[in-house]
């Protein structure tokens, strides 16, 4: 009988997985993903927190920007994670062992494609990010030193992507909170050793992260090829050029990419539209927004729990698994985003001083914390959805929701700040969360009809 890992330190048979309670099963992979999340944002916290400490707030408005066009590049090829984890649950849940190596194959390849692509396409893409961010700040050009010396590890982080993916929707998360807390701990040690003992600012901040990816990286591939043994054997290999697969790949790859892309450019639109605002406002909206990113990530493994669990569930073709995957995975992220809006609205800044040592910068960002603190809760119904149609692996739906809530969060980012300044921005990103999960709520009936078929 196949095999594979669905608990912590437990191996269950896989005929078995349909007959676990689901309760158990969403903590089981929720709770370790929280881990791996958290950790992936850490690097990028204690970046702020280093180079604020012992920097200027130039330093820290270069960081934020450096970060914002990185992020916004690489970023729009998370597709490759969340794709890979949507074919590779289906897959799993199929009991397809054949497919589950050739779904991370074709995946590696289109990363591999894409990265050297991405170094290819450095300086003309960052000329492009530059000139969009360019509102006379000297922040940037130390956000350009950051950038040019992050984006040598672009295929390294694309292919890290696809480990990530594949591990999830195999429910391999043991492996997958080791690769990252291995990842993001050496990025930390790295970053405190380049920035802190040597000195080297944003240089050294950028080049720690660059490294710690490219090691991470063959680490991953190692985790991987290990488990690659207890898999189909290599004639399997041949579904790499099968059409329909191909094809399907790509058509969701290509959505997800879309959709991933209008994401990162409205959040990059605000970057833009508070450094407009002045040096302070840049500097205390990227100390808010790093907070936010933690708390997504920290929310996130709920939606990714039901990520992997529904794509199972439709590979399957269990329509009653499919709907006790979705009711108990937003129960525990909508209580998970209640108790962290409460510990955020009791202790939450008192992590600011951390961030920076500038008054002003302090001062702004303690006047716009509640919106911080209420963020999970209206952040949550979008994440949760999102993992509900990443594993349903439904991009036109995915990326026709996203443009969506651009167009209204747009709308909103235009006519609010001129009047309330920069809560304009933060009422903007509640617009955008808010129209990110209305169209898929009213659009969710069509994945339980497809298995009825």
């Amino acid at each position: 009988m196949s095999v594979d890992q669905t608990t912590i330190g437990r191996t269950v048979p896989i005929a078995d997985l349909g007959h676990q309670p689901v309760h158990r099963r969403i903590l089981a992979v929720a709770l370790p993903a929280i881990l791996a999340n958290l950790t992936s944002v850490l690097p990028a916290i204690v970046d702020t927190a280093l180079v604020g400490s012992t920097g200027t707030r130039l330093d820290l408005g270069g960081i934020a920007l450096g970060s914002t066009i990185t992020g916004f590049i690489l970023w729009a090829f998370s597709f490759l994670r969340i794709g890979t984890a949507g074919f590779a649950a289906q897959a799993f849940g199929a009991r397809d062992e054949g497919e589950q190596r050739s779904t991370f194959l074709r995946a590696l390849g289109l990363a591999v494609i894409f990265g050297f692509a991405l170094i290819l396409l450095m300086v003309p893409l960052g000329m492009l990010g530059f000139a969009v961010f360019d509102t006379g700040s000297d922040a940037l050009d130390i956000a350009g030193r950051y950038y040019h010396i992050r984006m040598f590890a672009a295929p390294f982080d694309l292919i890290l992507y696809v480990i990530v993916g594949w591990l999830l929707g195999r429910q391999r998360v043991r492996d997958m909170v080791a690769l990252q807390v291995f990842l993001n701990l050496l990025n930390i040690a790295l970053c405190y050793l380049f920035v802190v003992l040597m000195g080297r600012g944003v240089d050294g901040a950028a080049a720690a992260t660059a490294i710690a990816v490219g090691i991470s990286c063959g680490v991953g591939l190692f985790v991987v090829r290990a488990q690659f043994r207890g898999l189909a054997p290599r004639s399997a290999e041949s579904r790499l050029i099968e059409s329909e697969k191909l094809l399907g790949l790509m058509a969701v790859n290509r959505d997800i990419f879309l959709r991933t892309f209008v994401l990162m450019a409205f959040l990059a639109y605000l970057v833009r539209v508070g450094a407009q605002m002045g040096d302070v406002v840049l500097a205390a909206n990227h100390i808010l927004f790093g907070l936010v990113a933690l708390i997504a990530q920290g929310l996130d493994g709920f939606a990714q729990a039901t990520e992997s669990l529904t794509g199972q569930a439709i590979g399957a073709r269990d329509r009653q698994r499919l709907s006790r995957v979705v009711w108990a995975g937003s129960f525990w992220g909508l209580l998970c985003a209640f108790l962290i809006g409460v510990a955020l609205y009791k202790w939450g800044m008192l992590l600011l001083p951390y961030f920076s040592h500038d008054v002003d910068v302090l001062k702004l960002a303690r006047d716009h914390f509640l919106w911080v603190a209420a963020a999970p809760l209206v952040a949550i119904w979008c994440f949760q959805l999102d993992g509900i149609y990443f594993g349903a692996t439904r991009g036109a739906e995915i990326r026709n929701g996203m443009i969506i809530a651009a167009v209204f969060g747009l709308a909103a980012s235009l006519v609010l700040p001129p009047f309330l300044g920069n809560n304009g921005i933060w009422m903007a990103l509640y617009v955008f969360y808010v129209m990110r999960a209305l169209p898929l709520v009213f659009w969710y009936g069509r994945i339980p009809r497809a298995l009825a078929r």
